[in-house]
């Protein structure tokens, strides 16, 4: 059977644009459109309802994808607030939207573009992906708006919502280091986020920047959990003592937690002898004490932005490229300086 990808080789242009021109959409040039059609014919390539739904130019049938809640005990709160945003956005405008939980063994059984298909979805939006899901390499081929959180899909037209991971983690860790702290830990997330590796590299900026050696620093990959960064934590402490670190710099607010807990456990205060910072911007910093700095992502306003940027697609202001969500420095009371 003639598949839309199919038109699409044989034309010399993207899924997107076939899409497009065989359902009206009046920004693709006329000769390419009339070269889409031709081919069209010539293959026999007949779309089905559900794929013409797909690409109404009325349709705002969306759905918000999230890979990981399927398999988790419980919802983060990482993930409740971002879902939080996206309602916040269509309770204004009146409009609903499906929320589907998917693993990445369920997108390797079933095609993004056969349940956008069976579904009749015009526009698709990702949370919690990792680099290597395969919808993730699809976003290409089903010639729907798709926006997605944090992750940079692999080709396409999608629109990325995120946060300067680069940028802020460089920040913080500058506030760090600029109150004298010489020897940090960084307590690192999932090997399979993109965020991983921006944030690493922002960290690395501020020891560079401060002339401090790379190579010097310990990592400790705690995959973003809480509970195996206070394993690591507590095994580092019980290891060095106070000997060595005298800060630990953590990609996000749980692993700072579980940072704190292992202090707390081995004798030690924060920040009086180790000083932690997190990430994110959770709200349950506000009931821990001492407050810990941090960086405020605005986590909601990233699901907020997210959707409204899916249903602009939606309904016709094509878009592809990053949106920055404005993040801040939090400064609280768990960084000690230690200038002599």
């Amino acid at each position: 059977m003639t598949t839309i990808r199919d038109v699409a080789k044989a034309a010399g242009v993207s899924v997107s644009t076939v899409s497009r021109a065989l359902n009206g959409y009046q920004d693709v040039n006329e000769k390419t459109r009339r070269r889409i059609q031709e081919t069209s014919r010539q293959l026999g390539y007949i779309p089905n309802q559900s794929a013409k739904n797909l690409s109404s130019k009325t349709a705002k049938n969306v759905a918000l994808l999230i890979s990981g809640i399927a398999t988790e005990d419980k919802l983060d709160e990482f993930t409740g607030n971002l879902i939080r945003g996206v309602y916040e956005y269509m309770n204004e405008q009146g409009d609903t939207i499906a929320i589907y939980g998917i693993t990445s063994q369920m997108q390797e059984e079933k095609s993004l573009e056969t349940m956008c298909h069976e579904y009749s979805l015009s526009g698709v939006m990702f949370m919690g992906m990792k680099v290597q899901d395969c919808y993730l390499k699809e976003v290409a081929d089903i010639g729907i708006p798709c926006v997605s959180i944090d992750v940079v899909p692999q080709g396409g037209d999608a629109a990325v919502v995120t946060t300067d991971d680069e940028a802020a983690f460089e920040e913080i860790t500058d506030y760090v280091l600029d109150r004298g702290h010489k020897q940090v830990v960084l307590l690192s997330g999932n090997d399979s986020a993109q965020v991983t590796y921006l944030r690493q590299a922002g960290f690395e900026n501020s020891l560079k920047k401060h002339g401090i050696n790379v190579q010097d620093m310990d990592v400790l990959k705690c995959r973003f959990l809480e509970e195996v960064a206070y394993e690591n934590t507590k095994s580092y402490i019980q290891k060095y003592r106070k000997t060595k670190a005298t800060a630990f710099i953590c990609m996000s607010d749980l692993m700072a937690l579980g940072v704190c807990r292992a202090v707390a456990e081995c004798g030690y205060r924060v920040p009086d002898d180790f000083s932690v910072t997190g990430f994110d911007g959770l709200l349950i910093l506000d009931y821990i004490r001492p407050y810990l700095t941090t960086i405020s992502q605005n986590i909601t306003g990233k699901g907020y932005q997210g959707v409204r940027t899916l249903m602009q697609m939606v309904s016709g202001r094509p878009f592809s490229g990053k949106i920055y969500v404005p993040y801040r420095l939090v400064e609280r009371e768990s960084v000690k300086d230690i200038h002599f």
